[in-house]
């Protein structure tokens, strides 16, 4: 054969790009399935592990939100106290407060057709809502005895939530105040829309704030899987494979080109 000229690929060079390619895909979904299986195993021994860590404590805390035996009690008080005053201060210092519209809050609260109640809460990420003002503000109003009640929600940093009994607003969507209005002055405004909003009956309409029997959302779905129930999906295995015919290929043709260079080297001694 003369110098220069390509040689034909063999059968045998066939056999060796093929052995290649399939020997680096399966070893590639080999190897996915088995990073899979170490990660899954130790998610699981984190899970069953009763080892307490800070970040632990701190992952625990900030999924009470998704707890639906939570307690009780401080929500029970809150309610309760409604029927002395609609409107709740927790940690009065700490709000940005006048007095001239908390006196306003009340006299809207008065004036609406249906009853509203206002809290000034100290919400945190750690709290057992997870500082959601809006689920704070449903498990306060699933405590109340009146079938149509609103509660309004309000940290201090002027963010609101809001709950509803029997009834929803739907043009009530989020409730937001001025930033360089007080937190009492905030609440206010949002006491006179939601007084002003016009009221459907829960159960006729649709509402992302109540459950599918028309109550107000009280924990959040956990919407994480258990480790224990994971298994490698066909999405993982297809795209190890991929790679692995990816690679693989690159690796056939690299043979290839070593067993010319070979036997080019061999014919010439």
């Amino acid at each position: 054969m003369a110098v220069g000229t390509m040689r034909s690929i063999t059968p045998l060079d066939w056999i060796i790009a093929v052995v290649a390619v399939a020997a680096v895909s399966i070893g590639a979904t080999l190897l996915s399935t088995h990073l899979f299986d170490e990660a899954r195993a130790e998610r699981i021994a984190a899970a069953d592990s009763d080892a307490i860590v800070v970040d632990s404590i701190y992952d625990d805390r900030i999924e009470g939100a998704h707890d639906p035996n939570y307690g009780r009690d401080r929500y029970q008080a809150i309610a309760k106290s409604f029927a002395a005053d609609p409107v709740y201060f927790d940690g009065y210092p700490e709000f940005d407060i006048d007095e001239a519209d908390t006196d306003s809050i009340r006299a809207e609260i008065a004036a609406a057709d249906s009853p509203i109640y206002v809290a000034f809460l100290n919400a945190s990420d750690l709290d057992d809502a997870d500082g959601d003002l809006d689920l704070l503000a449903a498990r306060i109003a699933t405590e109340m005895d009146d079938p149509e009640a609103a509660v309004l929600t309000v940290d201090a940093t002027g963010l609101m939530g809001l709950a509803e009994k029997g009834v929803t607003r739907p043009s009530v969507l989020s409730l937001t105040g001025d930033s360089d209005d007080s937190d009492s002055r905030a609440a206010l405004a949002a006491v006179r829309e939601i007084s002003a909003a016009e009221t459907e009956d829960v159960e006729s309409s649709y509402s992302h704030r109540h459950d599918d029997d028309g109550n107000p959302e009280v924990f959040d779905e956990d919407s994480t899987k258990d480790p224990h129930t994971l298994s490698y999906s066909n999405g993982g295995a297809v795209a190890g494979a991929i790679f692995g015919i990816l690679v693989g290929g690159g690796v056939g043709v690299g043979i290839y080109f070593i067993r010319r260079a070979l036997k080019k080297r061999t014919a010439k001694q």
